[in-house]
């Protein structure tokens, strides 16, 4: 579950991840602009179990740095690219957990097929994560079926009038992973 915690342009609040810690049992994801430790460690006291680290928004040691204060709080770390470059500086700085967002964080725009263009940059045992962008099943088992093993879908959701029924749709027509065809390892996996 992921948690906008940003308050100035997102409407975030910490609150909200506690709240949200409290309510499920599900993995739960800081998703912020992360830039110091202080934010890892405010995380960890709110039930964070996870964080989100922007490539572009960081300069690579600072990255690294970063990766390594979360893991050492017990964090697992989602680093988010949107380029080539961006996938490259997220796995020297030793992200093992890479998502792709498809929205452009200068224009804000949509562009599914740079997940399509940066699976292929990801390593083997590398998680590839695909973010933005999903608005139909089809979308889901196309992302799928390219290699991605998660996903992180928000705006679609949150503007439908009936998540929990979209998210079931979604869940139910995702296929086995037995069936997914990956062109990141260019074999069925």
């Amino acid at each position: 579950m992921s948690v906008l915690t940003e308050p100035t342009f997102f409407d975030g609040a910490l609150a909200h991840l506690e709240r949200v810690r409290e309510a499920i049992s599900l993995p739960v994801l800081r998703k912020d602009f992360i830039a110091e430790e202080y934010q890892l460690l405010e995380a960890r006291a709110c039930g964070a179990d996870a964080i989100l680290l922007i490539v572009a928004a960081l300069d690579p040691s600072h990255l690294q740095t970063l990766i390594r204060a979360a893991a050492a709080h017990g964090l697992a770390v989602l680093v988010e690219a949107h380029t080539r470059d961006e996938v490259r500086l997220a796995i020297d700085a030793g992200a093992t957990i890479v998502g792709v967002n498809s929205r452009n964080l200068r224009t804000l725009d949509v562009d599914l097929q740079a997940c399509d263009r940066l699976i292929g940059d990801l390593p083997p045992g590398c998680v590839a994560v695909a973010e933005s962008g999903v608005h139909s099943p089809g979308d889901l088992l196309h992302l799928s079926r390219m290699g991605y093993q998660a996903f992180l879908i928000g705006e679609w959701l949150m503007t439908s009038a009936h998540p929990e029924r979209l998210l079931a749709s979604l869940v139910t027509s995702t296929p086995p992973g037995s069936d997914q065809v990956s062109r990141r390892e260019g074999r069925a996996s």
